[in-house]
C-alpha cells in the first residue's frame, strides 16, 4: 500500500483519498456539508469583497457548530451552550478575530473566538476554516491524531484512539504540520482535513509504511545472493578426476569443468536481481 503517514503520502495518494469523501461521508449530512464547505465560505467571501472584513451571524455558528457535532462527537450541551451567545457578540468577535488572522500563526485570532460561550479551541478553528478554507485547518479528531501520529503523549491511546485534551498547544502542532504538508503538496488546508477525516474513518494505520520502512539490499563486491550458494556447490560438485562425492568419484576435464562454470554463470546473471535492488519490508495494513 502506498504510505499514508503525514511525512510521506504523495500528492497522488493524497487526492485519491480526498476523491473517497463524498463516498463515505454519510448521505443525511450533506446539506450541512455544504454549509460548511460551500454556502458559508462563499457568504463570507462576498462579505469580505463588498465590506472589506466579514463576520458570522449567529444562525452560521450554530449550523457550524452542528456539523462538528454530527460529524465528529456529538456532545448536545455545547450547542445550548453557543445559542446563549447574543447575536451581536458573535457578530463583533468573529469580525474582529477574522480582521486580524494569520494563517500562518492564527492563534492569535483563535484566543479571541474562545472568549465566546461554548466555544474552545477546536470549534474555534472551525470558525477560522470557513473564513480562510485555503489556510487556516480546522482541529478535527481525526487531523489531530494524523498528524501526531506516533508521537505519543501524555493523554493515553494511540492511533486512531489517541486521546485529545483540545487545547491551544495541541492546535499548534496542528498548524505547523498541516502547514508543512500544504507547502510541500501544494494543497488546501480544507482538504487536508478531509482527507484525514476519510483515513480516520477507514480506520487504516498510517503508521504502517514507517515501521518496517524499506531495507537496501547490498552486496559485497563480485558476490551474489543466495543463488551464488547454490552455484558453488554445482561447481565443487564438478571438480577434476579424484574429487568424491557421497562416495563416487566424480571425473571431468578442464574442459568440461569451465563449461558448468559457464553455465553457472548464466544462469546467476538470469535469475539474480541487479544489485541495490530494494526489497519492501512493509507489513500489510488493515484497512
Amino acid at each position: 500500500m502506498a504510505p499514508l503517514s503525514m511525512n510521506s503520502i504523495s500528492l497522488s495518494t493524497f487526492n485519491a483519498t480526498l476523491a473517497r469523501y463524498s463516498s463515505i461521508a454519510p448521505a443525511k449530512l450533506a446539506d450541512l456539508d455544504a454549509l460548511r464547505y460551500v454556502t458559508i465560505p462563499a457568504k463570507l467571501a462576498e462579505r469580505k469583497k463588498e465590506e472589506g472584513n466579514a463576520s458570522l451571524a449567529k444562525s452560521e455558528v450554530e449550523s457550524l457548530v452542528e456539523w462538528k457535532l454530527k460529524h465528529g462527537t456529538f456532545r448536545p450541551k455545547l450547542l445550548q451552550l453557543v445559542q446563549s451567545n447574543p447575536a451581536l457578540l458573535i457578530e463583533e468577535t468573529t469580525r474582529s478575530a477574522f480582521a486580524i488572522l494569520d494563517p500562518t500563526s492564527p492563534l492569535p485570532a483563535l484566543k479571541l473566538v474562545t472568549a465566546l460561550k461554548g466555544i474552545g479551541p477546536a470549534t474555534a478553528s472551525l470558525l477560522l476554516s470557513v473564513y480562510d478554507p485555503d489556510g487556516v485547518p480546522f482541529f478535527s479528531d481525526e487531523l489531530y491524531r494524523w498528524v501526531s501520529w506516533g508521537d505519543g503523549g501524555a493523554g493515553g491511546g494511540e492511533g486512531w484512539k489517541k486521546k485529545i485534551k483540545y487545547d491551544v498547544k495541541e492546535y499548534a502542532v496542528v498548524v505547523q504540520k498541516v502547514g508543512e504538508l500544504m507547502r510541500g503538496l501544494g494543497v488546501r488546508a480544507q482538504d487536508v482535513e478531509r482527507v484525514a477525516w476519510v483515513l480516520g474513518k477507514e480506520g487504516v494505520d498510517v503508521g504502517a509504511d514507517e515501521e518496517g520502512g524499506e531495507e537496501e539490499v547490498a552486496h559485497a563486491p563480485g558476490k551474489r545472493p543466495e543463488i551464488e550458494e547454490d552455484s558453488k556447490q554445482v561447481v565443487k560438485k564438478t571438480k577434476t578426476k579424484g574429487s568424491k562425492e557421497k562416495g563416487e568419484v566424480k571425473t571431468a576435464s578442464k574442459g568440461e569443468t569451465k563449461a558448468v562454470k559457464k553455465s553457472v554463470k548464466r544462469t546467476c546473471e538470469a535469475v539474480s536481481p541487479p544489485e541495490g535492488v530494494r526489497r519492501s519490508s512493509r507489513r500489510k495494513v488493515d484497512s
